[in-house]
């Protein structure tokens, strides 16, 4: 039987793989050439647990001694946006970062505005009360993907905060 960390690595995989398959068809459909490096940088996304700022993935990908340009790298997550295949999301640090979306339930981001960590909720509850909105706004609710900046517990009480900076933590 196989282990839940192995079977959440497969299932990741084949994220990744539908996600791949997507993005080649619509860039085959919208005339862009399908390039090693579009597919890199996707897999890079697809590939990581956190959120990734465009200067993060052409570092990572230099490290494993890919070569792509920044250039390449931003062009190729404003297609991949484009093609919802990623969210562009505001962490509070001046810049863009970018998750998956593919394949990914909709979700907010609780930011601590002292140590950056991170959070993920997914809530139905949430879910219910966005739908209501659009609908009676007109809309039919699609994906999203909100942030809240607030202040840890522990900061809030203590003053400071224990928990390591810039870690993901997944609700």
């Amino acid at each position: 039987m196989a282990s839940s960390k192995t079977k959440g690595k497969k299932d990741l995989s084949q994220q990744a793989l539908q996600a791949e398959t997507l993005f080649k068809d619509a860039m085959k459909a919208e005339g862009y050439r399908c390039t090693r490096e579009r597919l890199t940088v996707l897999r890079e996304i697809y590939e990581s647990d956190s959120h990734l700022d465009a200067d993060e993935i052409f570092v990572r990908l230099k490290k494993k001694g890919i070569s792509i340009s920044r250039a390449t790298v931003y062009h190729t997550l404003d297609l991949l946006f484009k093609f919802h295949l990623v969210n562009k999301i505001d962490l509070g640090h001046k810049h863009t970062h970018y998750e998956k979306s593919f394949g990914v339930d909709n979700h907010l981001h609780i930011i601590c505005e002292q140590c950056d960590r991170v959070v993920e909720v997914h809530s139905d509850e949430l879910n219910e009360i966005l739908e209501r909105l659009c609908e009676k706004n007109g809309f039919m609710l699609g994906s999203f993907s909100l942030q809240v900046f607030a202040k840890c517990r522990e900061e809030t009480e203590h003053h400071h905060c224990s928990k390591s900076c810039k870690n993901d933590t997944r609700v």
